[in-house]
C-alpha cells in the first residue's frame, strides 16, 4: 500500500517532463538537424584543383516516337535579353563572394537545388581559408529549353589568395549550369561540374 502514494508523485514527474519536455526537445533536434544540413557541402570554388577545359553542351536527347506530337514546338532560341539576365546571376554571385554575404549568394540559387547546404557550407569554409580578389566568369553556350528554363556552359576564372600565406593561385573552373525562373526571376537550379 505504500507503494502507490510513492508512484504517483513520480508518475506525475513523468508526465510533467513528457509534456514539457517533448516539445522543446523536438524543436531542438529539428533546428540541430536543420543546421547540420545547412552546414554539410562542397564549395562553389575549390582552390585545390585546376580547372580542365570543357567540351561543348551536350543537346538534350531526341524524343522518342511516342513523344514526337508533343515536340512539334521547337524550344526559343536564346536572346541577347536572356544572355544579359543570366549574366545578372553570375555578376550577383561574384558580388555576394566579394561581400562575403551567404544569404545573398544563396539567394541567386533555387531552393530545389541539388546539395544547397552542402554547397553553403563548403562556402563559409573557404572564405575563412581564401580571399578572392578577382571573379570573371565566360558563358560560352546558352541553350533556351524553354520559357523558364536554361542551360549554360560557364567559365569561372578566379583568383584565390590564401589569407593566412598571402599565396595567390588562378583557378579555371567550367560548369554546366541550369536556371530557372522562379518568382520572375532567374535561379541556378542545378550546377554540375564539367570535366
Amino acid at each position: 500500500m505504500t507503494d502507490k502514494p510513492k508512484s504517483a508523485p513520480l508518475q506525475r514527474r513523468l508526465k510533467h517532463l513528457w509534456l514539457h519536455g517533448l516539445g522543446p526537445g523536438l524543436g531542438l533536434v529539428l533546428v540541430s538537424l536543420l543546421l547540420w544540413f545547412f552546414i554539410q557541402g562542397r564549395a562553389f570554388f575549390s582552390a585545390s584543383e585546376k580547372g580542365t577545359e570543357a567540351p561543348p553542351v551536350q543537346a538534350q536527347p531526341a524524343p522518342g516516337p511516342a513523344a514526337a506530337p508533343l515536340a512539334a514546338k521547337a524550344p526559343p532560341a536564346p536572346t541577347p535579353a536572356l544572355r544579359s539576365q543570366l549574366e545578372q546571376v553570375l555578376a550577383g554571385i561574384r558580388e555576394a563572394n566579394r561581400q562575403r554575404d551567404l544569404s545573398l549568394l544563396l539567394s541567386y540559387y533555387s531552393p530545389n537545388c541539388p546539395q544547397l547546404t552542402q554547397r553553403a557550407q563548403s562556402i563559409s569554409k573557404t572564405w575563412k581559408i581564401y580571399n578572392y580578389p578577382k571573379m570573371e566568369f565566360d558563358i560560352q553556350e546558352i541553350k533556351s529549353l524553354d520559357d523558364n528554363t536554361a542551360v549554360a556552359r560557364v567559365t569561372w576564372l578566379v583568383e584565390a589568395e590564401n589569407i593566412s600565406t598571402m599565396k595567390r593561385k588562378d583557378i579555371s573552373r567550367t560548369y554546366l549550369i541550369t536556371f530557372a525562373r522562379e518568382s520572375g526571376q532567374w535561379r541556378i537550379s542545378a550546377l554540375d561540374k564539367v570535366e
